[in-house]
Formats: C-alpha cells, sequence, structure tokens
C-alpha cells in the first residue's frame, strides 16, 4: 500500500472502515504526518491563529494560571494580567467579522454540543506575524506552548489541560447518528503548513496516537493498530 503525503482536505468524503465500533478515514494508514516543530521548522506556525474555547476549558486553564505564567513570555504576562483573561473579545480581536473557517467551527461544534456565542483564546498581534498569547519563546529559540510546557513540568497530562481545538487537531472526533466517526479535518486554510507537505513522519494513525487513545482509549487505538498491521501496511515510525 503506497504512503502519500497528508492532506487535509480530501475534497469528498472516503469510504469509513469499521474498526472496534468506530468508523475511521483509511487516511489514516495511508498518509504520514507529524506535529515536530524542530524536525518541520515550523516555529509552531499552526499558532498564529486563535483557536476555540469549549465549553468548561477557560475555567479549567485559569484554575493553573499562577503555574503557567512564569513559562509565558514577560509581555504576555503583562497583557494577561492587565487584561485579567485570556479569552478574547470578539469585536475587539476580529473587527471585520471572525476569523475562523467554517471547518474549524464545525470540527469543533461535532465534538462539543458548542454554544452559538463561543469565544477564542486570545491572539497577539504582531509586525511579522500574529500569535497565540500563550506560545513563548524557549532558551533554544524555539517557540513552545506555555499550558504544554507548564503541564509536562508539572507532572499533568497536557492533552487535559489544553485547549480540545489544539489537542485535536488533524484529528475529528464525533457523533454522526449514531456512529463514532475518527476522521481528518477538512480545513483547507491550513494546507500551507510544513506539515501537510513534507511527508516527513510515521504514518497518520501512529503519529497521533496518544491522542486518538486519550479521546478514543487504548482498546480502540490497539484494535486499530492490529487493523493496520493485518493488511501489511508500511509502519514508519
Amino acid at each position: 500500500m503506497a504512503v502519500t503525503q497528508f492532506i487535509p482536505f480530501p475534497g469528498t468524503r472516503p469510504e469509513m472502515v469499521e474498526i472496534s465500533g468506530v468508523w475511521v478515514d483509511p487516511k489514516f494508514w495511508t498518509t504520514t504526518y507529524t506535529c515536530d516543530v524542530v524536525l518541520q521548522k515550523c516555529h509552531s506556525t499552526c499558532c498564529y491563529r486563535s483557536n476555540i474555547l469549549a465549553p468548561g476549558e477557560k475555567s479549567r486553564i485559569e484554575a493553573h494560571m499562577e503555574g503557567i505564567l512564569p513559562y509565558m513570555d514577560p509581555d504576555r504576562q503583562a497583557i494577561y494580567r492587565t487584561r485579567g483573561t485570556f479569552e478574547a473579545d470578539c469585536p475587539e480581536q476580529c473587527p471585520d467579522g471572525c476569523e475562523l473557517d467554517v471547518d474549524e467551527v464545525n470540527a469543533m461544534a461535532r465534538m462539543f454540543p458548542m454554544e452559538a456565542d463561543y469565544r477564542c483564546n486570545l491572539i497577539v498581534r504582531g509586525d511579522d506575524h500574529d500569535s497565540c498569547l500563550f506560545l513563548a519563546h524557549g532558551p533554544d529559540g524555539e517557540e513552545h506552548c506555555s499550558i504544554h510546557a507548564y503541564a509536562l513540568d508539572a507532572g499533568i497530562s497536557w492533552m487535559a489541560l489544553k485547549p480540545a481545538d489544539c489537542v485535536q487537531y488533524p484529528l475529528a472526533v464525533y457523533q454522526e447518528g449514531n456512529r463514532t466517526i475518527l476522521g481528518v479535518q477538512t480545513t483547507p486554510f491550513l494546507s500551507h503548513l510544513p506539515c501537510h507537505e513534507s511527508n516527513l513522519g510515521p504514518l497518520l494513525y501512529e503519529s497521533m496516537e496518544g491522542t486518538i487513545r486519550f479521546f478514543l482509549g487504548d482498546a480502540f487505538y490497539e484494535a486499530l493498530d492490529r487493523h493496520v498491521r493485518s493488511m501489511g501496511s508500511p509502519i514508519r515510525s
């Protein structure tokens, strides 16, 4: 079975395969993908946009803000302390109307019972590029997520702490009728990101193992892995 590069917007919906009660997009074992900022040399490019906050996420993250703040850049610490929140004000952040792509909103709305009046993380506007309030510069010069870095050092699950919109990408986990779907987000405006063009890394389902286990459980991931191996698909770890 040929391995191709990861294409985030397939155009037509693929024929799903049922594995252990979950309907899965075959792209998980026919395409490659990795979110590795060093390997991709991307400088966390995907964090130049905001992300949707699911119900309950604002209060969950706020409970850890005193721990997260030291991991943030000083200027962004000041922004947070001045505003008292990391939640964006819509008219201020997007004066010309919401900048989120409809596919991004749909991916979250299918996963959570989203309210119509949803909110996003604050974006800091920059001269060369915009970026999420939580994007920070590390000692090695690489940009990284302050929430993620704090969680790792504190021994907390970063997937349980970070916004699900950040954690799940490029997955789409949702219910459709009485079926559970494990698909790939169809987000054309992000197709320029290096991770979608480099053909680097293992198969998509391997690269996203931790996230798949987090959302759908260990038993499902192991069933998925057995299915792929039974087809003799090339495993590219």
